[in-house]
């Protein structure tokens, strides 16, 4: 991709929108767009990240691996995200905890190298706010897992996914639907079953259709 193209992709990123025409030429002479494929490894745990990765299109799970070898999964990011690790963007962060990440369908990623990124963090205003912004989500988001794996019981697991992400629940399979929320699929069947009964949700073709979402969230909040 020649550089003039490069740049303009990179301006119509919504992280990048607000950065002047200078800035995304910066960006673009230390970054690059690659496709992966379904099933795709981004980088393992330990390996050495010394990018910055922005998801174009597609989606990422992020999972780890016990000393059972079981793959356990934290979460997924869609189009439109930053996959960054703190550790490399600032000096006074040195501790890092991170995942495997593998990509769930086919994606585009643009790759940017940390180091010249770092020292474009520093010095532009608007470019640390998005950052800012980003690190938000990333905190609300391991807030979400928190709640998930430590307080919420399969049937808050269960409802809270159907509410805030049906569209994925019934893109699904069960088994690949318990993977996610650390339950297992008879534990699955079984609370779609209650809550069918109980008038809140309804199965039409393998689709969950909600009847009751208030109830649902009654059951998370």
């Amino acid at each position: 991709m020649a550089l003039i193209e490069h740049a303009a992709l990179i301006a119509h990123l919504p992280i990048f929108q607000s950065l002047e025409e200078g800035d995304i030429e910066k960006i673009a002479h230390f970054s690059g767009v690659k496709q992966y494929q379904k099933g795709d490894v981004l980088f393992y745990e330990k390996d050495s990240k010394d990018a910055v990765y922005y998801i174009i299109d597609g989606s990422v799970k992020f999972y780890k691996v016990d000393r059972f070898e079981n793959e356990i999964f934290l979460y997924k990011l869609f189009s439109k995200s930053l996959i960054f690790n703190v550790s490399k963007l600032i000096d006074s962060f040195f501790i890092s905890c991170y995942a495997n990440a593998e990509f769930l369908e086919n994606s585009t990623v643009l790759s940017i190298q940390s180091a010249p990124f770092r020292e474009m963090i520093y010095t532009n205003h608007r470019l640390m706010t998005k950052i800012l912004e980003e690190s938000f989500k990333m905190i609300q988001q391991m807030q979400c897992i928190i709640s998930r794996d430590v307080v919420f019981d399969g049937t808050a697991k269960v409802a809270h996914m159907l509410i805030n992400d049906l569209e994925t629940f019934n893109a699904l399979k069960k088994h690949e639907i318990a993977y996610m929320l650390h339950i297992q699929p008879e534990t699955l069947s079984r609370i779609l079953n209650k809550l069918t009964r109980n008038g809140v949700i309804e199965i039409d073709k393998n689709n969950v259709v909600i009847l009751n979402a208030q109830e649902l969230k009654d059951i998370y909040e």
